[in-house]
């Protein structure tokens, strides 16, 4: 079942999600592939998939001082993000937060893809071809919730921490 673990939400409330396809893209401000290739393949998905509900997950593991709700809300504006925004909630003593946890990103951006019923079916992280996530979610949407299957997910790049042109990884 999907569970955003959000402190707040900004551009536009939580939306509904019960029996639909939903993307969440994980990212943070300061990430250079996230401002590159995630956040607008986040856009071009909400835009050619008018019945996947597309969320955005700051979620922030690194910078917590200068990447806060208000540098965010300027950064929702400047860039037009479509989407709402969840903040992923910070837990004490951990640089981790929360949903970024109970999903065990690697590093952002990272993509997950939950079917009707609510269960994770993609969990990626870093960049993914267009052609080959529309053609998971265009089978994710063409499926019925009685006939949902684990899809198969794509590797994640190996790496250590730190940023570059595919994420920015979490420290091993």
């Amino acid at each position: 079942m999907m569970r955003l673990d959000a402190s707040a939400w900004l551009n536009g409330a939580a939306p509904a999600t019960d029996g639909k396809v939903v993307a969440v893209h994980a990212f943070q401000m300061l990430c250079p592939a996230c401002v590159a290739h995630g956040i607008p393949q986040a856009a071009r998905l909400q835009q050619a998939f008018p019945d996947l509900v597309v969320i955005g997950l700051h979620s922030v593991f690194e910078h917590h001082d200068v990447m806060t709700p208000r540098a965010l809300e300027a950064f929702i504006h400047e860039y037009r993000l479509p989407f709402p925004v969840a903040l992923d909630r910070a837990l004490p003593g951990s640089p981790v937060p929360a949903t970024m946890q109970r999903y065990q990103l690697r590093g952002t951006p990272s993509l997950l893809l939950f079917d009707r019923t609510g269960r994770l079916r993609l969990n990626h992280f870093g960049r993914i071809d267009d052609l080959v996530l529309g053609g998971v979610v265009g089978r994710l949407l063409a499926e019925q919730p009685s006939a949902a299957h684990e899809a198969p997910g794509a590797a994640p790049p190996a790496g250590g921490a730190g940023c570059d042109a595919e994420g920015c990884a979490l420290p091993r």
